[in-house]
């Protein structure tokens, strides 16, 4: 055989042993991406269990929002009575105190 058929094989052999290598690591590599694809995945449907949860847990929230509104809003016409009856106690104990140093003896 000549030298330069040789040289050729060399140059197949050492061609052949680098696309092995190349697909070596691109084997490795798919299987790193899908190892972290699986991690992915899982956590894709851990957070949207956690999406459905919430917005149950909204839902409900609303619903009891539209409960308490009616007594919110019968508070608030309490709170301004008792301020109104706050205002006419301070006045009338104003009033009792002028007339009780009125009516007192003063020494």
């Amino acid at each position: 055989m000549p030298w330069w058929t040789w040289l050729a094989l060399g140059f197949f052999a050492l061609v052949v042993l680098g696309a092995s290598v190349v697909a070596l690591l691109a084997l490795r590599s798919l299987s790193a991406l899908q190892s972290v694809g699986e991690r992915l995945s899982a956590s894709l449907e851990d957070l949207n269990a956690k999406t459905l949860e919430l917005e149950r847990k909204s839902e409900r929230a609303s619903l009891r929002v539209e409960e308490v509104q009616p007594h919110v809003d019968h508070l608030r016409r309490t709170m301004e009575r008792l301020s109104v009856l706050t205002w006419a106690l301070g006045d009338v104990l104003k009033t009792v105190g002028e007339m009780r140093n009125a009516l007192l003896v003063r020494k």
